[in-house]
């Protein structure tokens, strides 16, 4: 697609690893450190407790939340484990093994902050069955055992750009996409304000321009900005679709799909790049 087009962004496009990071809810509190970790190895975490937050404070059915995860798992490259395995993380290491994924083990250090990996023999369990954990080691089946594994179906995964004056809008953008049962892969809420500049910017685009990537297409929301419009460039460029959608001013928020020839810019003078977003 050729346009002059020019974003900084656009250069830091490459495709690295996705790792899908599991741990219990108990350490829900070091979702942003386990992250960061992730990010720092140069690497793309997929976290789930940072993508959905918690249930997505229940706006949405749970079923919705699990088909999330398991969507999630399957799109990944690695499942990495951060602390004891819980009931949940247990499941989510079966998946990924019986997908043949490889699995990694962390224990952490300095009050939290920092991970070490351990090995298969160091993991500790939280309120698991010892012998559920023997069967996944011995690599059985255990699809009978728990009603979660019963959830076989994933969903598409989208990547939903919107500009960051539209940052507080991040959980209702999430619930409409599983509403319509797909899975959103949220850039505000994966890398919550960037995690506070606890990482390079340079680290946090190109692991945001690897789910833009990773992602099956682009749902954009309301005005588009230079950052959002290099977003529509790289799906684009991949050949993939991009739909477009306006933000309601009624209440609560709707969303409605529009013709990107009605779309607005953020600045005036992006207009000129129309082209990229109606060729």
């Amino acid at each position: 697609m050729s346009d002059d087009f020019k974003h900084g962004s656009l250069n830091l496009v490459q495709r690295n690893k996705v790792v899908f990071t599991a741990f219990s809810k108990r350490n829900f509190y070091l979702r942003s450190a386990i992250s960061q970790f992730v990010l720092g190895l140069g690497h793309t975490p997929v976290n789930p407790f940072m993508n959905v937050d918690y249930n997505l404070a229940g706006l949405v059915d749970k079923n919705l939340i699990r088909i999330a995860n398991n969507t999630m798992i399957s799109a990944a490259d690695e499942l990495w484990v951060f602390g004891q395995v819980s009931d949940g993380v247990l499941v989510e290491i079966y998946l990924a093994s019986q997908a043949g994924k490889p699995v990694r083990y962390f224990t952490t250090v300095s009050d939290g902050v920092d991970f070490r990996e351990i090995s298969l023999t160091d993991v500790r369990l939280e309120d698991v069955s010892p012998w559920m954990w023997e069967w996944i080691i011995a690599g059985k089946r255990l699809d009978r055992w728990h009603p979660r594994l019963r959830f076989k179906k994933t969903y598409p995964l989208i990547y939903p750009a919107y500009s960051k004056r539209n940052f507080f809008l991040q959980m209702h953008i999430s619930q409409f996409c599983l509403a319509n049962r797909v899975v959103p892969l949220n850039p505000f809420m994966l890398f919550r304000y960037f995690l506070g500049d606890s990482v390079a910017r340079e680290t946090v685009y190109r692991a945001n321009n690897n789910i833009v990537l990773l992602s099956e297409a682009v749902w954009v929301f309301g005005e588009i900005s230079n950052g959002v419009l290099a977003e529509i460039k790289i799906k684009r460029d991949q050949g993939h679709p991009v739909r477009y959608y306006q933000i309601g001013d009624d209440f609560p928020i709707t969303f409605r799909r529009t013709n990107p020839i009605h779309m607005v810019f953020e600045d005036p003078q992006l207009d000129k790049h129309r082209g990229i977003i109606v060729a």
